[in-house]
């Protein structure tokens, strides 16, 4: 892969069900497994990562049940928890160890920058970061022009999204900051600001996302963003139905099509982060809209790297066998592997990955 940002490599040991692990990334990997397997662990390291570089760390520790409940199996099996990422031409590698009172706190912390990954002379140079025993991580926050900075870049727009809650009280249907548009909130608690300021600015990126809906809603006809006329700084999602002028907000779309909306407007936006990270993104959609999801996530991984955890059929049906990353919980450990292509070559001519997952010929099934 030579997109500059993207991760080419990561490596876990110690996290929740991942004892150890090795693992080559593309633009585009679908990890598929069962309940328990360890693709949502995978996802969650993720998350740690997001709170690691905004120094909350302890408080992430703290609510997740100390380190022991990170630790995989507890301190008592697993010291130390360490990491290390490629995203050239920069990497970054931390060992954390838990403290008597459930913290984490620092062994080791470091980035790198890899000159030749960007035709300069120099080799590989090596920047230590927090001090053994600190608290909070040494990364600063995204500024002037520095190796450590510009980890802290790449890092940053790496985006776990999980638009499962569609309750009542779901942050998606409430109202919003209008100014709140940088980017897609985790659980689209931002939706209407995000698409509002795609409208304004973007209306070929806003028409694509419209259209899309259609598809999968036939009924819907468009958005209706305006700010609340009795506070200008709020916006709160509506739309309108086809052949009516009557206005709905987002308690009257179907938990399925509200995700997709979500989906749709992630995965359709001018602006891509640099990694898009999806926890079951297929959950609740119908089949056909499973379908264009696949697509859309095609589609993206062309701009953007996109790392996403299925259980669907029908979705696994929509990649190719170097897209998939086998996901199985062995010796009470998860493990990663990547399809052999070559192998599979006579199976693909009669059937299709999610067909040849769900017959067990793949690995990663109960």
């Amino acid at each position: 892969m030579s997109k500059i940002g993207y991760l080419t490599h990561l490596e876990v040991r110690g996290f929740r069900s991942i004892a150890d692990m090795s693992l080559e990334l593309e633009p585009l990997n679908i990890l598929i497994g069962p309940n328990g397997a360890g693709k949502s662990n995978f996802i969650n390291f993720f998350r740690f990562m997001n709170k690691l570089l905004q120094k909350d760390l302890q408080l992430y520790v703290a609510e997740q049940g100390g380190a022991d409940a990170l630790l995989h199996f507890g301190r008592k099996k697993t010291p130390e928890l360490c990491t290390y990422l490629r995203f050239d031409p920069n990497s970054y590698g931390a060992t954390l160890v838990p403290t008597h009172d459930g913290r984490l706190v620092f062994k080791e912390e470091f980035c790198e920058f890899f000159a030749d990954k960007i035709g300069y002379d120099g080799g590989k140079k090596r920047k230590s970061l927090a001090k053994p025993g600190a608290d909070e991580s040494g990364l600063p926050n995204p500024g002037r022009v520095s190796i450590e900075s510009n980890v802290s870049r790449y890092i940053a727009d790496w985006k776990v999204y999980h638009f499962h809650d569609t309750s009542s009280t779901a942050p998606m249907k409430q109202a919003g900051e209008l100014l709140d548009s940088d980017r897609l909130r985790e659980q689209g608690e931002n939706l209407a600001a995000f698409l509002y300021d795609i409208q304004q600015h973007w209306p070929d990126a806003y028409t694509r996302i419209v259209t899309t809906v259609q598809r999968v809603a036939p009924f819907f006809h468009d958005f209706i963003l305006e700010p609340d006329r009795h506070n200008s700084s709020k916006i709160r999602l509506r739309w309108k139905h086809k052949g009516s002028d009557a206005f709905f907000d987002a308690h009257a779309l179907s938990d399925g099509t509200l995700r997709f909306v979500c989906m749709a407007t992630l995965l359709l936006q001018p602006h891509l982060p640099s990694v898009i990270l999806l926890d079951e993104p297929e959950l609740g959609l119908h089949p056909y809209a499973i379908q264009l999801l696949g697509s859309m996530l095609r589609s993206a991984s062309q701009s953007t790297q996109i790392i996403a955890s299925t259980q669907s059929v029908t979705l696994a049906n929509e990649f190719k066998s170097e897209n998939m990353v086998i996901v199985e919980h062995q010796d009470n450990s998860s493990t990663f592997k990547r399809l052999n292509a070559k192998a599979l070559e006579s199976w693909l001519e009669d059937y299709r990955l999610g067909d040849l997952w769900e017959k067990n010929l793949l690995g990663g099934t109960p």
